[in-house]
């Protein structure tokens, strides 16, 4: 049986913090290891292999995701008010975003450049999100729901590529405000 420690927390979120910040690829097990403040032999205690820490930090981030969906779903009976409180979880992140990137759209595209399962355990956050958007919208009555969601994230992930390329959290908050008037017009 695994001992209780903290320490498997400390690194999950170390290497959280520095995949967004530096991506997958630069970031190193020694990087994880210092900035945790774990030796780097422990590390291998926790997470074998480099892989076995981004599949970590994945399932981490969809873990997070799903809570709070069921949160939404628990606090808002409209799910026009469930998506805007996804909207107003990314309006709360605007200058991290325009800074580092969307840390789920980041890591989904520099891990499909490998291809590898990495890549598609990554995009299960992307399709968690849509399938999410697209029941809300279902339950909003939109007869194109699928269509509506693929729209909805798409939007989004494109203006943190655009935020994060031009370094304007004015311009991902602003956006979001057109994406919140347009759900409540439906």
């Amino acid at each position: 049986m695994p001992r209780t420690s903290n320490k498997r927390e400390k690194l999950l979120e170390a290497a959280t913090e520095l995949i967004h910040q530096q991506g997958f690829k630069h970031t190193t097990l020694a990087d994880i290891a210092e900035k945790s403040e774990v030796p780097l032999g422990n590390v291998y205690y926790y997470f074998k292999t480099k892989d076995d820490i981004a599949s970590a930090v994945i399932d981490e981030r969809n873990s997070e995701l799903a809570k709070m969906a069921e949160k939404w779903e628990q606090l808002y009976s409209d799910p026009r008010q469930r998506l805007i409180a996804f909207l107003d979880l990314l309006d709360s992140s605007c200058d991290e975003v325009a800074h580092k990137g969307c840390p789920i759209g980041s890591l989904c595209q520099e891990l499909n450049k490998d291809a590898g399962s990495l890549s598609e355990f990554a995009s299960s956050t992307l399709k968690f999100l849509i399938n999410w958007t697209e029941k809300q919208f279902t339950q909003i009555g939109i007869s194109d729901s699928h269509g509506a969601a693929i729209e909805h994230i798409s939007s989004l992930q494109g203006l943190a590529l655009l935020a994060n390329s031009l370094n304007d959290p004015a311009l991902m908050s602003d956006q979001i405000n057109r994406l919140r008037k347009k759900l409540n017009e439906l």
